[in-house]
């Protein structure tokens, strides 16, 4: 059994608006087969289950029992994980930026350059081959983070990152894209010059910061089933997401200023992240050798970590030297809530114009779910 399974939209077009009904085929329930078993079996199980962000999976793994057993972590162990992410984050994008956005362009493209492909897939590779190394230079790391930088400078941004990084407002952003040298480029034009930037458009609930201990309380409650299925805050369903997490960022409030929390704020948020990863690769790589002590009760470890599609929590109870209970809730469960913020979304294609089955697709491909999903307009 794998915890994949399948994200099913149903969106059903109205003159008086839409309706959207998001259903989930993910055996959340998987992880009661982890009860009864050592940490180590456990941390062994969730590299070998989880392939989607696969490092973020383990890691949080790995914290959560670190917390649970009350295990100082040295900050620069904490480095490394963080450096696994980022180039984990790096390959996920550029997946979805390269090989999927170009596919919603009305003239189609060819398929991308098998060059750029390889590229991709070695990203989080390589990175990980090197920072499992004895030694791992501060040269070797700063190699590769180089090539990464020159690759998202070839076949994303067209330009450099520091000069990408500087396009702070719309107006910034579309002189870039109408330069057409990438899918990418190509994509936000397509989406300026139609009009489409503040397509889907919803007031954004951002998962604020959660305490462990508020977290453990929700996962080890009597109705921790029906929060991992449809999670809400304080009553509410809440997004995390690379938008989530870049709100503040100038240029997505130049966007959201005259276009709201639209296609284009998403596709923006995205690329920001994208674009930052190098050089804060960079600023990790000179990390202090210090330790600290996990927070929250003995026996009870929450580990969070902002993954490429949003937060990922993993919750630990130990019983005595093995696992009494533990629990995992995915951003898919927060961004596919079927109150969410994906499902308003959707539904106010309703009123707009155009291909609206390719709209929602971008859409989806926008917010882009840990596993495959369907879109059935009706």
């Amino acid at each position: 059994m794998t915890p994949e399974g399948r994200i099913m939209i149903d969106l059903f077009l109205r003159r008086n608006g839409g309706e959207v009904k998001i259903a989930s085929s993910r055996p959340l329930s998987i992880t009661r087969q982890f009860a009864g078993r050592r940490p180590d079996e456990v941390i062994r199980a969730v590299s070998l289950l989880f392939w989607t962000c696969k490092s973020a999976q383990s890691i949080a793994a790995v914290e959560a029992f670190e917390a649970a057993l009350k295990r100082p972590v040295p900050e620069k162990v904490k480095n490394v994980r963080a450096l696994l992410i980022l180039a984990e984050i790096a390959r996920e994008h550029a997946l979805r930026i390269v090989i999927d956005w170009p596919k919603f362009l009305s003239v189609p493209e060819e398929a991308p350059p098998a060059a750029h492909v390889r590229a991709i897939m070695k990203i989080a590779q390589d990175f990980d081959r090197l920072l499992h190394q004895e030694t791992n230079g501060e040269k070797a790391l700063a190699t590769a983070v180089g090539e990464l930088r020159s690759f998202l400078e070839q076949a994303i941004f067209a330009e450099d990152l520091e000069r990408w990084c500087e396009r702070i407002t719309q107006d910034a952003l579309t002189e870039w894209a109408a330069l057409k040298t990438t899918g990418a480029q190509r994509l936000v034009h397509q989406l300026a010059e139609g009009r489409r930037i503040a397509v889907c458009a919803v007031e954004l609930r951002a998962l604020p910061s959660l305490a462990p201990q508020e977290l453990a309380v929700r996962l080890f409650s009597k109705e921790s089933a029906q929060f991992i299925a449809q999670p809400d805050w304080e009553g509410e369903p809440c997004e995390t997401s690379p938008l989530a997490r870049h709100a503040d960022h100038r240029l997505v409030k130049s966007l959201e200023a005259t276009n709201g929390f639209g296609l284009g704020a998403r596709l923006a948020a995205t690329l920001i992240e994208l674009a930052a990863i190098p050089s804060r690769m960079l600023a990790l790589a000179h990390g202090r050798d210090t330790s600290e002590l996990p927070d929250g009760e003995p026996g009870v470890g929450v580990a969070q970590i902002e993954a490429a599609r949003g937060r990922l929590v993993h919750a630990v109870e130990m019983d005595g030297e093995k696992v009494g209970r533990y629990r995992i809730l995915a951003p898919t469960e927060w961004n596919f809530h079927p109150q969410g913020a994906a499902a308003t979304a959707l539904a106010r294609l309703a009123s707009a114009e155009g291909d609206r089955e390719s709209l929602a697709r971008l859409f989806v491909t926008a917010v882009d779910p840990c596993v495959g999903y369907e879109v059935r307009v009706h």
